[in-house]
């Protein structure tokens, strides 16, 4: 009987220590699909535009948690715009003041973006997106797959 309490003790403990966290990693995920703090790997490859490779669609996350956007381009200028939208119809509002990224992407390298989900322009939605823009070419932007933001 001993043993079986001390199971029964241990267990819950593994249970309240591993938590029940339901948001996504903000890394994106590795090759295999885990969870790495390595960057992936992906094809960034773009000619004419911008390509946004995470969110890939279908994660989860809550408002304040950090998202680490993967995205390629080859649109020279003054850097990007991060815009998060609830929806695909939605405008959207920015994640910074001011342009972010690259000014002369090579239209082969992956580059990372983190964005602290603030609630200042992220909320709630089952459908969110976030929206890379070159700064003075709205028009070559790219949308990241739909994903989820809880309160």
């Amino acid at each position: 009987m001993k043993l079986f309490s001390i199971l029964f003790l241990a267990a819950s403990f593994a249970l309240v220590a591993c938590g029940d966290d339901s948001s996504s990693s903000s890394a994106p995920p590795n090759e295999n699909g885990s969870d790495s703090s390595s960057t992936p790997k992906y094809d960034c490859t773009v000619k004419g535009g911008v390509k946004v490779l995470y969110p890939a669609g279908g994660e989860t996350f809550h408002l304040g948690d950090t998202i680490t956007v993967v995205y390629g381009s080859d649109v020279q200028g003054s850097g990007y715009r991060f815009i998060f939208k609830v929806n695909e119809e939605d405008l959207g509002k920015d994640a910074f003041p001011n342009s972010v990224g690259p000014e002369e992407p090579d239209g082969k390298t992956c580059y990372e973006q983190k964005i602290v989900l603030s609630k200042d322009f992220a909320k709630a939605s089952n459908e969110a997106i976030i929206r890379v823009a070159p700064y003075e070419r709205q028009n070559k932007g790219a949308d990241s797959e739909p994903f989820k933001v809880k309160e």
